[in-house]
Parts: C-alpha cells; structure tokens; sequence
C-alpha cells in the first residue's frame, strides 16, 4: 500500500494550510453557543477523490477511510455530474480548474493536496510538509464533521474502482449484455470491455482472480460497491 502523506515530507518543515477565512473559526467555540452537533454517519455524504490516474489516488482514498470517512474515487470526466459530495480533493491545478467550472459543485468545499497558489476558498495542504496527514484530518473534522466509528473493516485486499467503473460494471454484472450496456451508459461496447479488462486486472493483482462478470458481482459485493 502507498506510504501515508506525512512519510512524504521534508525535514523540519511545518505544514503549510491554508483555510478560507469562513472556516477560520470552526472549533471556536463562545460560553454561550452550543455547538452545532455533526450529521450522522448514515446521513453523511462521501468525501469525493478526483482521480489523476496514478497509484495515490487509491493510497489518498484509503487514508480518508483510514481517518473514519466514506471516499470515492471519481474520474475528471464525472465533475459536471457530481452529485453534492460532503468534500472535493484535487491534487492538481487542472483538476481544480475543472472544479471551479462545475456549477453543481460552486458550494462544494475544496481542499488541494499539492504545491502551488490556490484560491482563498480552497484549503490547500502540501503533500510533503511535515504533518500533512495531521493536517488533512483536520481539514476533514472542520468541514465534514467528527469521523465515524468504524463499522467493520472492509477485505484488506478491497479493490478500487472509480465511481464511474462501478456505474458501468454494476449495470453489466447485474445482467445487462455489453450491448445493453453501452445503450444504458451512452458510450461504445469497446469501452465495456475497456473498463471490465482493467478492473478485473486490479482483482487479479490483488489475488482474487475473476473468470467472468458473474464472479465480478461477487467481488464488487464484498467490496461494499455493490449492495447485495
């Protein structure tokens, strides 16, 4: 599995965090203001990982889960259509331009694991300071809330997927013949394929190999990807 960020650090260097002044004073609280209590675990919306296709995307999904936060994993191409996440995380300028251009996602609190200047309503954490983890576990009880308890944990071997593969794959394991599919999701069957081919090489190199998309389902339900 991929080191935590706070193994990515430099000696003796502070993590440098930047939080939009509306949420300078979360945590503050007055004598005479309860605080406003958290939503609950079941209510609570997943904190969104755009994915930039290489090995951290699956290493930052794990460590939101780590700290007691459902993630997932979505793809550039799934922005326009993200439906309400309770947190974006964007590691590059790009990403975070695709973001910005997003109207669903105009009240969607950002925080940007990366080097470089980011706008005053981001929260920007470098990957390599020293207490980077520290730091994105903060940015995550400010926005988010408390982490929930953990319910039981998931095979240590779970597979990743992003939300779009899932959407595919469920469609196709659940029945749907690759045509039906590629109706279903507007896209060509080569790409079913595409998406079956490269999700059932992450299971073979996890070592729970899959002999055909019956076999997949079954995967993706102990995955917690599919609800059984």
């Amino acid at each position: 599995m991929s080191a935590p960020l706070d193994e990515l650090q430099r000696p003796h260097e502070t993590p440098e965090v930047t939080v939009p002044s509306h949420l300078a004073s979360v945590g503050q609280t007055s004598p005479t203001s309860a605080p406003t209590p958290a939503p609950s675990s079941s209510a609570r919306r997943p904190v969104a990982v755009v994915a930039e296709g290489d090995i951290y995307d699956a290493a930052l999904v794990a460590l939101v889960e780590g700290c007691g936060y459902d993630a997932t994993l979505v793809e550039p191409a799934q922005l326009s259509t993200l439906r309400n996440p309770a947190l974006l995380i964007v590691r590059s300028a790009g990403v975070l331009n695709l973001v910005r251009r997003a109207p669903r996602l105009r009240n969607v609190q950002t925080v940007f694991v990366g080097d470089g200047l980011v706008g005053r309503d981001q929260i920007r954490i470098s990957p390599r300071a020293h207490g980077a983890e520290t730091a994105l576990k903060q940015a995550l009880a400010t926005v988010v809330g408390p982490p929930a308890q953990s319910s039981g944990a998931a095979p240590a071997n779970r597979v990743r997927v992003t939300e779009r593969e899932r959407e595919i794959l469920k469609t196709y394991t659940l029945g749907a013949t690759l045509r039906e599919t590629s109706h279903i999701h507007r896209i060509a069957e080569s790409t079913v394929r595409e998406h079956y081919r490269r999700v059932v090489r992450r299971y073979e190199e996890a070592g729970r190999p899959i002999g055909n998309k019956a076999q997949l389902l079954v995967e993706f339900m102990a995955d917690g990807w599919v609800r059984p």
